[in-house]
């Protein structure tokens, strides 16, 4: 893939890069075409690798640095160095390491950065054969290809789905989770009053408003952006019923916008001031720490969206994916290191200690992700998967303004009619820009 100065000066908003030449990591030239031998003997490699990580933080670190880097280096002789960053302030890193020609080996995003990097030809491409032979299911590597090649991969998924208060339901005389987008409605109605709310689904526990619109955009069989990448959907019909739906149940106070938890506090769900809430896998550690009863086996029950559309229901997919820097000058070592990172055995340990979820079930049996009981029901779901963000090379464009767009309409600021169409501008503008 050709990257040209004005590719890599344009990426991700960088904003002055100095690639003749390019040099990154320990210095000297570097050729972005190379490709990447995953099937090199790794006790050939040597060197060191640089590792930028928004995950591992606090004592999850621990384990990353003992249990999943100490291996590699004892096998290889291959020392890694990590960066580790804030998720918010990942973008802006990655920009700074492009415009400073220094990034690191192996870059690990999350779903919807894999097609604007990889357009910008910071990505090197990961060989198919390999990614074949891994067995993973479909749905988690949908938001791994850009034009058909393959440019990172997961190792790590943060699902989301609805968790509810069985005894809340049992008052109600409700004995089945909703089947349909209108069941869910209505079970919400039902179970709003006495200072409970029905469906807590924008308090952010579970993500963002941008994410809440997204999930129920594919709930009702819509899609962000065209096959290629080049045209915006989410202005589309299934964009607006899925701003109506949250509008009319806001309205009836199913939904409450204005439920909300201090920071560092259990979310309206753990504090059983909804009855319903769209969880992530990732709150399980929060969980365990605050409100440990609601981890014991009964305590509370899980089901996906339901489809609007009389479809299958759909599981949000958040997550980790690696990517190799195609400015690495020792490509071959970073793909011996997220060789390693994606055995099972390995995959097991890094998200038993992250709360997140293994992109494959096929792992050895590990206690910790056995007795998780979101992670368990997302690894029996996996194949439904399929709402994700991005699906666009200027996504990372429209990502940042996306919320706020979605939130005006929330807030009554702007009609559906005129979110729809800040939508379509603001991805139109982004897309024209590419």
């Amino acid at each position: 893939m050709a990257l040209s100065r004005r590719t890599l000066f344009t990426a991700a908003g960088a904003g002055a890069v100095g690639i003749g030449g390019s040099s990154c990591g320990s210095g000297g030239a570097v050729d972005p075409s190379e490709t990447v031998d995953l099937d090199v003997d790794p006790a050939s490699l040597s060197g060191e690798i640089g590792l930028l990580t928004p995950d591992f933080i606090g004592d999850d670190r621990l384990v990353l640095d003992a249990d999943v880097i100490a291996p590699f280096t004892e096998g290889t002789g291959i020392s890694v160095a990590v960066d580790q960053v804030d998720w918010n302030k990942l973008n802006e890193k990655i920009s700074t390491g492009i415009a400073g020609g220094i990034i690191a080996d192996l870059i690990m995003t999350g779903v919807g950065w894999t097609q604007p990097f990889a357009e910008k030809g910071i990505f090197a491409e990961i060989p198919a054969d390999y990614i074949e032979s891994l067995g993973f299911d479909e749905s988690v590597l949908s938001s791994t290809q850009f034009e058909g090649k393959y440019y990172s991969l997961p190792q790590a998924l943060d699902l989301r789905f609805f968790a509810y208060h069985p005894d809340r339901f049992a008052e109600r005389g409700i004995t089945e989770p909703p089947t349909t987008l209108d069941e869910l409605a209505q079970v919400a109605e039902e179970l709003t009053g006495d200072g409970v709310v029905g469906l807590d689904y924008l308090s952010g526990s579970a993500g963002s408003a941008r994410q809440a619109f997204v999930f129920l955009l594919y709930a009702f069989g819509g899609r962000m952006f065209s096959e290629d990448g080049l045209t915006p959907r989410l202005h589309e019909e299934p964009g607006r019923l899925a701003l109506q739906w949250m509008l009319d149940l806001m309205s009836t106070g199913g939904i409450n916008y204005n439920l909300r938890a201090a920071e560092g506090q259990p979310s309206p769900f753990q504090r059983r001031r909804a009855a319903i809430s769209l969880v992530a896998t990732g709150n399980w550690p929060t969980w365990k720490t605050m409100t440990p009863e609601l981890c014991e086996e009964g305590a509370v029950e899980m089901f996906l969206m339901p489809s609007g559309v009389g479809g299958d229901p759909v599981m949000f997919q958040g997550g980790t994916f690696l990517s190799i820097s195609s400015l690495s000058q020792n490509k071959d070592a970073a793909g011996a290191f997220m060789k390693h990172m994606l055995d099972p055995e390995i995959l097991g340990i890094a998200n038993a200690a992250t709360g997140k979820v293994p992109p494959t079930p096929d792992i050895p049996e590990n206690p910790k992700i056995a007795h998780n009981l979101l992670t368990s029901f997302a690894l029996e779901n996996l194949p439904y998967a399929g709402a994700t963000e991005g699906g666009s090379a200027a996504y990372m464009e429209v990502r940042t303004n996306l919320d706020g767009i979605v939130e005006s309409c929330l807030t009554k600021r702007s009609t559906v009619t005129e979110t729809l169409a800040d939508m379509k501008s603001l991805c139109d503008d982004a897309i024209s820009r590419l």
